[in-house]
């Protein structure tokens, strides 16, 4: 029995047709493109396992952000939905939902590799925190995703599959240096190690399968079950790793939240204060508002952690949200240099043992 070869990016065994089935077909142009789905009962099976899986944790990260609104968890549902797209197109599946390609598929495949390290570089940039930590990253990364994007242009214009080749080889690029500032981090916060450990294997079989195998090098001989295995158990340690970010955020606030009302009593012992509620009317109140340059909405919520509020009931006050009083809380955190003095505590407590009695 003769087989039609396809151009499945995971092995051409699965998207082979027989010629009666070509022949039944009337030599619709629907067979004689690339983009073809397997009839093996089994394969549909496997495929329809790993897509309902994707499909639902895509769907938790979003209930999660209705429901947190936390903004991680709608990059990583944006995440997750780029690469199963990428992964779906590799399969032929499209054509599965009447949606056919008439056009090679190299210049489509790097379209959607582009989408899906755009979202992943979106996401980990927010999950990693880069901007507090690594801040003069988003200078490196941005540049050379924006030469890759070019160079898929150019490539799509031209139908040059170097150039294309050389795209996702950028693009692959991107998500290295986003790996290398996890390796950064790892010893310092633990959702790192998450994200580390988690996407080691993946990214590795995805950059030998999308742009080793085009250029004839057989590295790891990479095929589908191998990569779907390696991106099911990525996506179940990050959908954790997620929650755990946030948790930690929340647990970050409060710590925030307390080292605060500890400065306050400090420069309210200082200064020979004891009435919080008339803060306003304290000199040392003062000099904290002409040294640190505070506004009024600053001042009040000074005075209200100060007094032990909850975030709930700052909210309803100030008239906002209890996430952004979290967010005003760590950017107050920041400007008061309170972990600057904090471990200045620290560091007195080393040396004078006595020094927290007195």
């Amino acid at each position: 029995e003769n087989f039609m070869p396809s151009t499945h990016l995971f092995g051409y065994s699965d998207f082979s047709y027989k010629n009666n089935q070509l022949s039944s077909a009337g030599g619709s142009s629907n067979y004689q493109l690339a983009q073809t789905a397997s009839l093996d009962t089994q394969i549909i099976f496997r495929q329809g396992m790993y897509y309902g899986f994707a499909l639902m944790l895509v769907l938790l990260n979003l209930v999660c952000f209705f429901i947190f609104d936390e903004k991680p968890f709608l990059y990583y549902a944006l995440a997750l939905t780029a690469m199963t797209s990428l992964l779906f197109f590799s399969d032929g599946l499209f054509s599965l939902i009447g949606i056919y390609f008439d056009s090679s598929t190299l210049p489509l495949q790097t379209l959607f590799i582009c989408l899906a390290v755009g979202c992943s570089a979106l996401f980990l940039s927010k999950y990693l925190s880069l901007e507090e930590f690594i801040p003069k990253l988003k200078m490196l990364s941005l540049p050379v995703f924006s030469v890759g994007a070019l160079l898929c242009l150019l490539g799509w214009a031209n139908g040059n599959e170097t150039l294309l080749n050389v795209s996702n080889s950028i693009f692959f690029g991107v998500l290295g240096i986003y790996f290398v500032a996890g390796i950064t981090l790892f010893r310092k916060k633990n959702y790192a190690k998450f994200f580390v450990i988690a996407s080691f294997t993946p990214l590795l079989f995805f950059f030998d399968h999308f742009v080793l195998s085009p250029l004839g090098i057989n590295f790891l001989s990479t095929q589908s079950t191998h990569i779907k295995a390696a991106a099911i158990a990525e996506m179940l340690i990050m959908t954790y790793a997620v929650m755990y970010r946030m948790q930690a955020i929340k647990e970050e606030g409060v710590l925030r939240q307390a080292e605060l009302r500890i400065f306050l009593r400090r420069q309210e012992v200082m200064s020979n204060r004891k009435k919080t509620e008339k803060l306003v009317e304290d000199m040392y109140l003062e000099n904290l508002i002409m040294h640190y340059d505070l506004d009024g909405l600053e001042i009040k919520l000074l005075q209200y952690i100060s007094e032990g509020k909850e975030n709930t009931k700052i909210a309803r006050k100030l008239k906002t949200t209890e996430h952004e009083i979290e967010e005003m809380t760590k950017d107050l955190y920041q400007k008061l240099e309170i972990s600057e003095q904090i471990q200045q505590d620290y560091r007195l407590v080393d040396t004078q043992p006595d020094y927290i009695y007195n």
